[in-house]
């Protein structure tokens, strides 16, 4: 009598990981007057979030979240429920062809003043 040999799972392939591969320059494409550039990818992907071409940037907190990227920090945005969050943060990845929002933007909705 012979053992049942268990299969061994065939190797799950390692996802390939992808790095941003052009540089955005923030004045082209936000109008804001700096030369900050961002990397951003050449093609967006399914994922990418759609631009509402009317949509009006802040212009501290486009920058910050821009910042984030360049230096590799995380930024937190805060602000009551429905003031925009999000969709800031989805347009302000959108022309750069990012889906990466999460690892380095936290929108909160607590923006109460701490005591002093």
């Amino acid at each position: 009598m012979t053992a049942a040999v268990p299969a061994t799972p065939a190797p799950t392939p390692s996802p390939q990981l992808t790095v941003p591969d052009v540089a955005i320059n923030v004045r082209d494409v936000f109008g804001f007057d700096t030369d900050m550039k961002v990397m951003g990818f050449a093609q967006a992907d399914e994922h990418v979030p759609d631009l509402d071409p009317d949509y009006i940037f802040d212009r501290d907190t486009t920058l910050a979240i821009l910042a984030s990227f360049v230096h590799n920090r995380r930024v937190m945005i805060q602000g009551y429920h429905g003031t925009g969050k999000s969709t800031h943060i989805e347009h302000v990845i959108s022309p750069l062809h990012r889906t990466d929002r999460r690892p380095r933007v936290c929108a909160s909705h607590s923006c109460t003043p701490r005591p002093h």
